[in-house]
Parts: C-alpha cells; structure tokens; sequence
C-alpha cells in the first residue's frame, strides 16, 4: 500500500510543484516589465524614432505626447511601434 501511494502520489506532486514554479516565475516576468517607465521616442512616417526628453510609461492609461505628437516605445532607429502612456 505505501510503495503504491508513493508510486502514483510523488510524480503527481512534482509535477505540480514544477508547474506551479514556471507559473510563478512567469508572473513575475510579466509584472516587472509591466512598472518600467521608458523615455518616449516619435515617430513620423518615413523618418526615423526620434528620443525626447519626456518620460513615459508602459501601463495603461492617457496617451504620453510631446505637444500633438503620440510618444512611442524603442525598437529600432525605424521602427517605434508600440505608444507609451502618461505617468499620473
């Protein structure tokens, strides 16, 4: 009785314990990047990202702008896709 409850029970158990790791290590990823505030780039079709002197953040909420312009994320020096929003 006891070699069988340790047969089935104990993979059962690792695996749920490894499992349960990666979910968390993953969360913690995901929730680091999310609080990182980033200097705000424009981006004019057809010209390259520009850095300007504003801060932005990556959270939801009000656009981040430079006078009309949206402030976007760092790519690369032509590609700025993602836009920033404004810290509160």
């Amino acid at each position: 009785m006891k070699i069988k409850f340790f047969k089935l029970i104990l993979p059962v158990a690792v695996v749920a314990f490894g499992l349960a790791g990666a979910m968390h290590t993953n969360a913690m990823d995901k929730k680091a990047t999310a609080l990182v505030n980033k200097w705000g780039y424009t981006h004019i079709e057809g010209e390259n990202c520009v850095l300007t002197n504003v801060m932005c953040r990556t959270e939801p909420g009000s656009p981040c702008k430079q006078g009309s312009l949206q402030l976007y994320d760092f790519v690369s020096t032509v590609s700025c896709p993602n836009p920033l929003n404004k810290i509160p």
